[in-house]
């Protein structure tokens, strides 16, 4: 039992160091090898009823920012209303959102 218990403290003050060490925050340019740099222009945002897809949320980005390259960190939500009359369902409104981060490369 004691064992245990060890290896758990050890784990959490582990966990409690790792939390306090990584606070730092993102610069605006990005670089993961000298060729290729990135510009963060900003977040973008994409709503339909109908169905949703990457070159919607680009035409977006590119009427927002008209020198965007392309979009990252993508996410998509899933909104559904239902209607209802006197205990009765009547109908849903589903609206999809996609989200992202427009980015420039840096030539």
């Amino acid at each position: 039992m004691k064992k245990v218990l060890g290896v758990g403290l050890l784990c959490a003050v582990f966990l409690l160091v790792l939390g306090c060490t990584i606070t730092s925050t993102a610069p605006l340019v990005y670089t993961n090898n000298e060729s290729v740099k990135f510009q963060i222009l900003g977040e973008v945002k994409y709503e339909s009823s109908d169905r949703i897809g990457y070159t919607e949320l680009l035409k977006a980005a590119r009427a927002l920012y008209p020198d965007c390259d392309y979009v990252i960190d993508i996410m998509i939500d899933k909104k559904t209303v239902t209607k209802i009359l006197f205990f009765f369902k009547i109908g849903e409104v589903v609206t999809n959102t996609m989200r992202g981060t427009a980015i420039k490369y840096i030539r």
